[in-house]
């Protein structure tokens, strides 16, 4: 209740609370997964009408990008494959899509495992697969519930990093 945020391009905000909190709400609000009993959000110079959910899977199309603590990969894809179909719904089809997978799966490292299914991958694997598809889409907006929970140091380390090396490009809540 009584949450008033202006984010601007390229900001890193991070959110912190108790457990129950609304933490997980509020980010799923912001990335056009939930619309608000009250008030309003704009998202990318776009107001999000509660009369109008079925706009929100274009407004995340366009400009949102997520890493979640559930993974929400699809189980019948290779690692690869859950990358490129997000780059695909993107607008990157084809050779380039599967350039830029590549390049996503290199940055996490996980390309060794680019043909392992999502139950053959451990956690942190997962978490990883998750941290490409949303670096490889370079969204305008990417809402982040505890990214980095089920990482190790050294992964988390590297998570870290990439998100430092995008800062200024995109919008990044954590």
């Amino acid at each position: 209740n009584g949450v008033d945020i202006a984010l601007g391009a390229g900001e890193i905000v991070a959110l912190e609370g108790p457990s129950g909190s609304g933490k997980t709400t509020f980010l799923s609000i912001l990335g056009c997964i939930l619309t608000p009993t009250s008030g309003r959000v704009v998202v990318d110079g776009e107001e999000i009408d509660p009369a109008r959910p079925r706009r929100l899977p274009a407004i995340r199309k366009r400009s949102v990008g997520f890493i979640f603590q559930q993974y929400n990969l699809f189980p019948a894809l290779a690692a690869l494959e859950n990358v490129e179909y997000a780059l695909n719904i993107k607008g990157v089809k084809g050779r380039a899509a599967r350039e830029q997978a590549e390049e996503a799966l290199v940055a996490v490292d996980l390309v060794d495992r680019r043909r392992f299914l999502p139950r053959d991958l451990s956690g942190g694997q997962k978490q990883k697969l998750l941290i490409a598809i949303a670096l490889g889409r370079a969204c305008e907006v990417l809402v982040m519930d505890e990214p980095a929970a089920n990482l190790d140091p050294q992964a988390r380390r590297v998570f870290f990093e990439l998100l430092a090396e995008r800062q200024g490009s995109a919008t990044m809540l954590i």
